[in-house]
């Protein structure tokens, strides 16, 4: 499994303006799954240093995502809860479309 560098958190982190290192453990963390995902998502191997461009914004922009409010689905005020949506939204997918490659499957 990939162990990103701090250069390579440093740079997906700059791709969503973040300076503070508070989170890098956080981007250390994520980035090997979400990697993995966008490879099955892809079907296709993306080996660093070699990762694309648009695989790094979908990478940033999907923590980003993760670490906002905005998949917040429901809400309620006794006792407290929240309920989140927890899908990537379809926006974020459109920068993996150049990468994706097309399955076969043999017709019986």
């Amino acid at each position: 499994m990939w162990k990103p560098t701090p250069e390579e958190i440093k740079e997906i982190k700059g791709i969503n303006r973040e300076r503070s290192t508070v989170n890098d453990d956080y981007y250390g963390a994520m980035l090997p799954i979400l990697l993995e995902h966008v490879e099955a998502y892809c079907n296709n191997s993306f080996r660093p240093p070699d990762i694309p461009g648009g695989v790094k914004i979908f990478l940033a922009k999907a923590i980003e995502h993760n670490q906002l409010k905005t998949g917040l689905k429901s809400r309620s005020m006794g006792s407290v809860s929240y309920s989140y949506d927890l899908e990537f939204p379809e926006t974020l997918y459109k920068y993996l479309r150049p990468y994706k490659k097309v399955k076969f499957h043999a017709s019986r």
